[in-house]
């Protein structure tokens, strides 16, 4: 116990710190200004985006799984696999919602590659409950496991939905924490992007609302972003403010214009 103590305390050099930066792998988030405010989708990074228009959230998720099979060079994407996971109500009667192949089949148009492609780098699953949820991700967990390094990306759509749902918030953080814990272990050693939706919580105090989930989710993750829709200067623009960011000052904003096919431009910043 002692030894793995001490490998943990490790010191790094500077210079050491620097190349690993620059040796990281980046995807593009479909934005240059999103881009720009966060640095881009960086591999081994664990990424917030939240807010209440799940329009906003959905269309940059479908965004992003198209992202991460474009090429590396041409395209600024992972050219890799993705995992998808998307918390959802059983009972709903609109099962396009999970995950439309026809919204992922507009996207990658968009972004210049063939749907097909994109269906057969893309692993989907869904979690029903909380107890679903968490032996959803100790299956994804496995699957990263055995596929590690043809897999950059996990996105988990909704990652707060049964939290905002459940009357007993102990039980429920207790149950997101255990979740978390395991998809951020498997993600971190593999340096796979981890990029999780999720709700505001509407009654916080501020001009920007915190996103719910308590603390253990906001000190887990890397970059914390805030959506919301921006109708004054475009009909389908969003302002992106970044909460939290390891190397950059904020809060900051930028806004980003969606066109109808779901693919975004940048704005000027804000």
């Amino acid at each position: 116990m002692l030894h793995n103590q001490s490998s943990l305390m490790q010191m790094q050099s500077a210079f050491d710190h620097f190349n690993e930066h620059r040796n990281t792998l980046k995807m593009t988030t479909g934005s240059a200004g999103l881009d720009s405010l966060i640095d881009s989708i960086q591999e081994g990074q664990f990424y917030l985006f939240y807010g209440n228009n799940r329009a906003i959230l959905d269309g940059l998720v479908l965004q992003l799984l198209v992202n991460c099979v474009l090429p590396m060079k041409e395209k600024h994407g992972f050219e890799s696999m993705a995992v998808y996971m998307n918390n959802v109500d059983y009972y709903q009667p609109d099962k396009s919602v999970v995950l439309s192949p026809e919204k992922i089949a507009i996207a990658a148009k968009c972004a210049g590659i063939e749907p097909k492609v994109v269906f057969k780098n893309l692993f989907v699953q869904m979690a029903y409950n909380q107890q679903h949820q968490l032996a959803v991700t100790k299956q994804i967990s496995e699957l990263i496991e055995s596929r590690k390094q043809d897999i950059k990306l996990l996105v988990v759509n909704n990652l707060t939905k049964f939290f905002k749902e459940s009357k007993n918030k102990n039980y429920a953080a207790n149950t997101l924490k255990e979740a978390l814990g395991t998809i951020c272990r498997i993600c971190a050693k593999n340096k796979i992007a981890l990029i999780c939706t999720g709700d505001a919580n509407i009654t916080s105090k501020g001009i920007i609302p915190r996103p719910i989930g308590g603390t253990f989710l906001k000190h887990s993750v890397n970059v914390i972003v805030h959506l919301k829709e921006c109708s004054v200067s475009h009909p389908l623009a969003f302002k992106a403010t970044l909460i939290k960011h390891q190397y950059t000052k904020t809060p900051k904003s930028v806004i980003v214009n969606a066109r109808k096919t779901g693919r975004m431009v940048p704005s000027d910043r804000c």
